[in-house]
């Protein structure tokens, strides 16, 4: 009886729960979930711009499209890479185990994939087809797809073939490379990458690990001389990585000659065992990723021999004699794929983030308003829209700035293969600032996302506490976020000083040689006069320049050692390269809707380019304010801007998130599924829970039972 009176008033508040999706004649039947999907089919009709070609703009052309797709689908059929979100309920080893499977089965499946592009045609804008690589186009495509449905595959896979692999090919010789890189590719060996230390991260310098040459035996000796100089955190070598590229200093005759890294086997090809003179083990449980074999390695005494000394910039010959690089900076290039990988998986990770959140927005429905028949949108209400909308504009940002930041990187590499250094230290500070705000901001956006889907966002199966378990680390490895960020504050009080003693710079810090634009203003008196995108680029470029001075007179008015000196002024430092990189992300943007040719998907474009500058000046208004730039009464007209683009933009917002061209499966979540029926899919779900088995606790006789039974 009690049970029955249980489950009546269950489903009397489950049909509570969904009189917001249902009209008031409906509300008296029993659970339905008819309404759901006609809410985004209404929505989607609001758009002003054609969907397919915003995601072909998005793509760099129709042919990323088709491969994308092709990619998805293929992922999304296979019975291993699709694993139907079961991993919820792994253990810490089946994930772990769940995650090589998949590894395998790429390796197995790429062929086939090749077969189904064999029909599509290089892009146009190719000169000579024989140019474009279907093969690479095909790879950076599966790869950015399924980084996005696995994180743990994605970091696996990518230590090897992008730490391991790419040390390989930005630091080994011609010969080194012919003989490891084939072996790489085919997997018949699986490698890692060991520079931090138990006892250092960020500062490479400080790696207390030695690689001792010794003349008579040319060999090197590989030696952990303390518990703190255990490699740690170290992906893939916990359990599956056979091969390592090591970061030790290098020692000749006593004299130390800075890090290098050297290609140590670690563990044996027959039966996996680690080698003498080397200690393994795995870093255990970890905040997410638990699919990735972290572990720590130790060495004792190890000898290599001399040619696994990666030698492509410096040398040791078999007599001992050191040769240094023509420029110490030769090597820094092929370590800046990673951070460049992580800006554009930064905006991705946003994009699955800011769909799922929008579609929920628009599905869920809280409270009665002026129609009391039925409840309102969520993302009807101002303080929600003021929260997401801003949001998927700079989605939108950091996509082009991730576009324009791979081009400088594949326009560095071709140059530091002839050996010019011209973009280099621009590209590596840019791209350290970058890696930074956009983690940063990201790992912020996961959780404004998941609070914008309120109790729900809380479930495991809405992908947010995952995701931001699983990004979180973005924000640490690759350079530690405050750390990198200080490298392009460096670069720029360098630059302001180089302007101040005549020279010249070079690529996008060319602003800094016209300190003018200290004298400039707002030019603007009203909303229309600040949708002028060469208006908002300029107070962009103004707050840069202005907390980059401003922070250069404080350093010089401050004592102590430059180290004291810089410590005092750490947080503007940090302040004026977040000014630096918006004023370049909101360039980028720029330059991307100058190169849109379709007048709808412009027009959108600019709408939300608008929104993204003027957001960025709002959140900066205390500058602008003290440095005289903005007037209180332009700060009220930019406050009033934002919302208004807020509101304009909240329309179309779905057909924005649709244009990201993510399926279903990709998001993890029914709470963003494309079709809206939510709530069927999410109940589904639940229902298959571990826990929903069996009706009584398997801890109900031990726990439970003794006490609603005692005396």
């Amino acid at each position: 009886m009690e049970q029955n009176q249980c489950a009546a008033r269950v489903l009397h508040r489950l049909n509570r729960i969904l009189g917001h999706i249902c009209s008031q004649e409906e509300k008296q039947t029993d659970l339905t979930f008819s309404r759901v999907s006609a809410i985004l089919d209404e929505e989607r009709k609001n758009g002003s711009f054609d969907v397919e070609k915003l995601t072909n703009f998005l793509n760099g052309g129709e042919l990323y499209t088709q491969l994308n797709d092709i990619i998805a689908s293929r992922i999304e059929q296979d019975e291993v890479l699709n694993d139907n979100n079961e991993i919820w309920n792994m253990s810490r080893p089946e994930l772990r185990i769940n995650t090589m499977r998949k590894i395998k089965r790429v390796v197995e499946m790429w062929d086939d994939a090749k077969k189904d592009s064999s029909h599509l045609k290089p892009p146009k804008k190719e000169k000579d087809e024989s140019e474009f690589d279907m093969g690479q186009a095909l790879a950076d495509a599966f790869w950015r797809i399924m980084s996005l449905y696995d994180s743990n595959w994605a970091t696996r896979i990518g230590v090897h073939f992008g730490l391991f692999k790419g040390a390989i090919e930005g630091q080994g010789t011609d010969e080194q490379k012919a003989y490891y890189l084939p072996l790489i590719q085919n997997m018949n060996i699986i490698g890692c990458f060991s520079m931090t230390e138990l006892g250092h991260g960020s500062y490479v310098r400080g790696i207390e690990t030695t690689a001792t040459y010794d003349k008579s035996t040319e060999e090197f000796v590989i030696h952990s001389p303390t518990d703190t100089a255990t490699k740690w955190w170290i992906g893939m070598a916990g359990q599956t990585a056979t091969h390592t590229v090591v970061y030790a200093k290098l020692l000749i005759d006593g004299k130390d000659h800075g890090v290098h890294s050297f290609v140590v086997q670690i563990r044996s090809l027959d039966d996996g065992t680690p080698l003498k003179g080397i200690k393994i083990g795995d870093c255990g449980a970890k905040m997410g990723r638990n699919g990735l074999d972290n572990g720590w390695i130790q060495f004792d005494n190890l000898r290599i021999p001399r040619k696994n000394m990666l030698m492509r910039w410096s040398q040791v010959s078999p007599q001992g004699e050191f040769t240094k690089p023509p420029r110490a900076q030769m090597s820094y290039g092929a370590l800046l794929h990673g951070r460049v990988a992580i800006i554009r998986d930064a905006s991705d990770n946003a994009k699955k983030a800011v769909t799922v959140a929008i579609r929920y927005g628009a599905n869920r429905r809280q409270f009665t308003t002026d129609n009391i028949n039925e409840e309102e949108q969520v993302l009807n209400y101002s303080t929600h829209q003021y929260r997401l909308i801003p949001l998927l504009a700079q989605t939108y940002a950091t996509h082009f700035t991730a576009v324009q930041m791979e081009e400088q990187f594949k326009v560095l590499m071709k140059e530091l293969n002839s050996s010019n250094l011209n973009s280099l230290k621009v590209v590596h500070s840019t791209s350290a600032g970058l890696k930074a705000f956009f983690t940063w901001w990201c790992i912020d956006s996961i959780e404004l996302a998941r609070q914008c889907c309120g109790g729900h966002g809380y479930s495991a199966y809405s992908a947010f506490p995952s995701s931001h378990a699983d990004y979180a680390v973005n924000c640490t490895w690759e350079g530690d976020n405050t750390v990198l960020a200080q490298q392009t504050a460096r670069f720029l009080i360098k630059s302001l000083h180089k302007v101040k003693s005549g020279e010249r710079l070079d690529g996008f810090a060319k602003y800094i040689e016209d300190p003018s634009i200290l004298n400039s203003v707002l030019n603007a008196k009203s909303v229309d006069q600040l949708l002028d995108l060469n208006v908002q680029l300029n107070a962009h470029k103004w707050l840069a320049f202005w907390l980059l001075s401003r922070t250069d007179a404080k350093m010089k008015m401050e004592k102590g050692t430059k180290s004291q000196v810089w410590n005092t002024c750490m947080v503007d430092l940090v302040t004026t390269a977040k000014a630096h990189c918006y004023y370049y992300v909101l360039h980028c943007f720029i330059e991307a809707i100058y190169k849109c040719e379709d007048k709808q998907t412009k027009a959108i474009l600019k709408k939300l380019c608008d929104l993204f500058a003027l957001h960025n000046i709002e959140l900066n208004l205390r500058w602008y304010l003290q440095g005289g730039f903005i007037s209180a009464a332009q700060g009220d007209l930019i406050t009033e801007a934002v919302r208004s683009l807020c509101r304009s933009i909240r329309r179309e917002a779905v057909p924005l998130v649709d244009a990201f061209n993510l399926p279903d499966f990709l998001l993890r979540t029914p709470l963003g599924r494309k079709d809206g029926n939510i709530y069927q899919h999410y109940f589904e779900l639940v229902k298959k829970a571990p826990e929903n088995k069996n009706q009584v606790p398997p801890y109900y006789d031990e726990l439970i039972k003794p006490l609603i039974q005692k005396q």
